[in-house]
Formats: C-alpha cells, sequence, structure tokens
C-alpha cells in the first residue's frame, strides 16, 4: 500500500507542490499587505488553509478515480482494499503537510506579535478541533469514493451525474441519521468549530476559548461505522466489478 501511496503522490506531485507555493505567496501577500494587528487578516488565512484542504481532497478523489480505472486491467496490482485506503492516506498525510505549515505560520505571528494574542487554552481547543476536521474530512472523503465507485459499477452512461446522486443521497442520509441521533447535522465539522471566546477583561488569564460542543463518543462510534461499512462495501463492488 505505501508504494501505492508513493505512487499516487509522485503522479500528482507538481500539482500538490504548485498549490502549496501559490497558498504560502498568497499567505505572504496578505501578512504584508494587512495592517498591524493580527486580528485584520487571521479570518483569510483559516480560509485560504480550508480552501486548500478542500483541493486536496479533490486530488485524492481523482487520484482514486483513476486506479479504479486501472484496477480491472491489473495495471496497478494491489489488493482492493489497499486501492480503497491508499487515497484515504494520501489525504492525510497532505493535511498533516498543511497542518505543518500553518505550525509555521502560527510560529511566525508568536515571533512577530508575541503570543499574548493566543486564548490560554488554544493548545486544547486546537488540537481537538484539528483532530476532527481531520476525521470529518476523511469521513467526506469515503463518501466521495463511494459514489465514484457505484457510479463505475453500473453499466449507464453519465457516470459524473450518477456520482453525484449517490454521493447527495448519502451524504444527506447521514447527515438525517445523525441529526436524528444526536440532534446535529453532520456532527464531526459543526463540533469542531462550536467555541465562544470569553473577553479578557472578563478574566485575569486573558482571552479564552469555551467549547461549546456536544459530546463526541457516540458521534465518532457512529461515523466509525458508517466509515467501516463505506469502505467493505467499496472492497466488495470493486472485487465483483473485476470479476465480472
Amino acid at each position: 500500500m505505501l508504494k501505492l501511496i508513493s505512487y499516487d503522490f509522485r503522479r500528482s506531485r507538481d500539482r500538490i507542490l504548485a498549490v502549496l507555493v501559490i497558498m504560502i505567496l498568497f499567505q505572504i501577500g496578505v501578512w504584508l499587505s494587512s495592517g498591524t494587528t493580527i486580528e485584520e487578516t487571521v479570518s483569510i488565512h483559516l480560509i485560504v488553509y480550508f480552501v486548500v484542504g478542500t483541493i486536496f481532497l479533490f486530488f485524492a478523489a481523482f487520484s482514486y478515480n483513476r486506479n479504479l480505472k486501472s484496477y480491472p486491467r491489473r495495471l496497478i496490482p494491489v489488493n482492493a482494499i489497499y486501492t480503497v485506503l491508499s487515497p484515504l492516506l494520501l489525504y492525510w498525510l497532505l493535511l498533516l503537510s498543511l497542518l505543518l505549515i500553518g505550525l509555521i505560520h502560527l510560529g511566525l505571528y508568536v515571533l512577530v506579535y508575541s503570543a499574548d494574542f493566543l486564548p490560554a487554552n488554544f493548545w486544547p481547543v486546537v488540537i481537538r478541533s484539528t483532530l476532527q476536521c481531520t476525521w470529518s474530512a476523511g469521513l467526506i472523503l469515503l463518501m466521495v469514493m463511494f459514489a465514484c465507485t457505484v457510479a463505475r459499477s453500473i453499466p449507464l452512461k453519465g457516470k459524473v451525474w450518477i456520482t453525484l446522486a449517490v454521493l447527495f443521497a448519502i451524504e444527506n442520509g447521514v447527515a438525517y441519521l445523525e441529526k436524528l441521533l444526536f440532534n446535529n447535522y453532520f456532527i464531526g465539522l459543526d463540533n469542531a468549530f462550536r467555541f465562544e471566546i470569553t473577553k479578557a477583561s472578563d478574566l485575569s488569564s486573558g482571552l479564552e476559548l469555551v467549547y461549546t460542543g456536544s459530546d463526541l463518543i457516540g458521534v465518532l462510534v457512529f461515523e466509525a461505522g458508517v466509515a467501516v461499512l463505506l469502505v467493505y462495501a467499496m472492497t466488495l463492488l470493486i472485487r465483483t466489478r473485476t470479476e465480472i
């Protein structure tokens, strides 16, 4: 599977590096053209990281779709489960690289402005939010991959429309069940950003982030079950399509 991940990365390496370089240059431009306070630019920086993470998701989905086309012809002689898991692991590695760049970015801000602008409990909240976002992004990628697999398994034209229809159905189905069971819509992404900021004037320790999300244990169990079912279903569909 590591060879397949390496193969997928090499195939998309130029585009990945181009996106990272453009992002870094844009972030530098935003910083240099902004005012003297971090509050003026932090929202733009976060949006840029979110957009790049979404672009990486599409890269991973396209890589899976290419491997899916090659699998029946045995151009990529690997196990079906590796074909499913390698794009997911590649995507998480890309998100990890994005996180490392973000930490370097934060370190530069601390050097320039000092760490006084950070809330007192900044790191616990950020770690929790990052883990939730990473997990939810991976689950969304699995849904996209499942939709692509179903579309490739149906001998009909209009693969793109079939993919969109399946993705719409499964995403809304999972969202409905989460709303029914946990009273939230796509609770992973929702919980990741559910916190409030307490003013520094109200606390002796300065700014503080107050987490207001709901409990994650039941949600993680549910979404882990959904992820396992998606991986299992994709593996069966790939093998069945190959045998046919």
